[in-house]
């Protein structure tokens, strides 16, 4: 006989919240009322497990960061400095550098970096060394910045991700090493995951006239969005939208 909707979507709930209970490690006693008191089992579950994981998610946490920053801009800079002025300790630093960097105060970034690096151990810190080479990079300090990420793959090679490497081949390009910054560029772009590092690299060719080189560079990534998933596309507007122009003009 076959079952009916009410049948099929009680146990879909059911598999989700009992699939959710193992795969988080909950208690084993949750499956109990989910499976036999649906939906009271179900609303408990949810109302002392799945709410409260929700509300402190880092998505969530994100999406009130957002609410909080369209309502009141300044406030996130607020409540991290009063944490640095109060507490002065490295997190409350790391913290407020980095909502320097997106409001476009990277000196502010690089000193705030630095005094969270003077304890004992920041030299070692792979979190801030990496932080105060990008910050650098930001402010137009070059140099700084490749002294910064040689030292952070000095501390850990490990730590030293695709994001850390093209920024490296940026400040590289940016002190006029642009033979060492093409060579970068081409050992980081298989392993990049989205289109900036493809079109940094467009650019730079651009810049030192190989235009037909940079063009094709620039199809490339005008054709990696063809057929790709919406929030691919939504990621990589920025770089799609450069290459379109530096096709069409």
């Amino acid at each position: 006989m076959p079952y009916g909707i009410g049948t099929i979507v009680t146990l879909l709930i059911d598999i989700a919240l009992t699939a959710h209970v193992v795969r988080t490690g909950r208690s084993y006693l949750w499956i109990f009322p989910i499976l036999l008191f649906p939906p009271l089992g179900w609303i408990a579950y949810g109302v002392v497990v799945l709410l409260p994981e929700a509300v402190t998610s880092p998505g969530a946490r994100r999406f009130a960061d957002d609410v909080v920053n369209t309502v009141d801009p300044g406030r996130a800079y607020r409540e991290k400095l009063r944490d640095v002025e109060r507490v002065g300790s490295v997190d409350s630093k790391r913290a407020l550098a980095e909502e320097c960097i997106k409001r476009g105060r990277f000196q502010d970034a690089v000193e705030l970096y630095q005094s969270a690096m003077a304890g004992p151990l920041g030299a070692q810190d792979t979190a801030l060394l990496h932080g105060l080479a990008r910050a650098k990079l930001l402010a137009g300090d070059g140099a700084g910045a490749q002294a910064g990420f040689e030292a952070l793959k000095a501390a850990d090679p490990a730590a030293c991700n695709t994001d850390a490497e093209l920024d490296y081949a940026r400040a590289l390009a940016l002190q006029g090493k642009t033979a060492e910054a093409l060579v970068q560029y081409e050992k980081v772009l298989p392993r990049y995951p989205g289109e900036e590092a493809r079109c940094r690299y467009a650019l730079l060719l651009l810049k030192l006239g190989q235009g037909e080189r940079a063009r094709r560079v620039f199809r490339e990534i005008v054709d990696s969005v063809k057929g790709a998933p919406g929030y691919y596309k939504r990621r990589q507007r920025e770089w799609v939208s450069i290459a379109r122009r530096n096709l069409t003009g």
